[in-house]
């Protein structure tokens, strides 16, 4: 009997549409285990966060999905804050001659300005990030892919 129930499982599974199974898949994820996809995952890297880092006590996590850049700051009070990627923008990356030495940079990117994000036209600032110019071109990539995955055109992009 056990047999039938799992050919007819299979089967089933077989005959369902692509929408439908990503129904189902989205359906898998659980508020315990959410489905961010983190693509990259990395903590401040300066001389003052190396040495809270070997204390354990550096609390800053910056994050990125395939479509939002998170956020994570502090201990007794908490904050994580998302943006999508289609609201951001031309990645820089600057590095004083101490940073050059740590193989660190500061990558700052912009918020689009036509967006309705409280934080529209504003600059966000990943601080002391290692290995930089693979990181933005890494968000730049992630970036470009989520705007054109929902179609949208920027006028002032090439």
């Amino acid at each position: 009997m056990k047999h039938e129930e799992i050919l007819n499982s299979a089967t089933k599974e077989e005959n369902l549409t692509e929408k439908e199974r990503i129904i189902r898949e989205k359906r898998k994820t659980t508020v315990d285990e959410p489905d961010y996809k983190i693509a990259w995952e990395g903590q401040p890297a300066g001389i003052w966060e190396r040495f809270l880092s070997m204390l354990h006590l550096n609390f800053t996590w910056y994050k990125i999905s395939t479509d939002e850049l998170i956020i994570t700051t502090g201990f007794f009070n908490r904050r994580t804050d998302s943006i999508e990627l289609y609201l951001l923008k031309d990645p820089d990356i600057t590095e004083s001659l101490i940073q050059r030495w740590l193989g660190v940079g500061n990558i700052k990117v912009i918020v689009d300005s036509r967006s309705t994000s409280a934080r529209a036209g504003s600059r966000i600032i990943l601080r002391n990030i290692k290995k930089p110019n693979e990181v933005r071109k890494m968000l730049r990539d992630y970036i470009e892919a989520d705007v054109l995955e929902r179609g949208i055109n920027y006028f002032d992009k090439v």
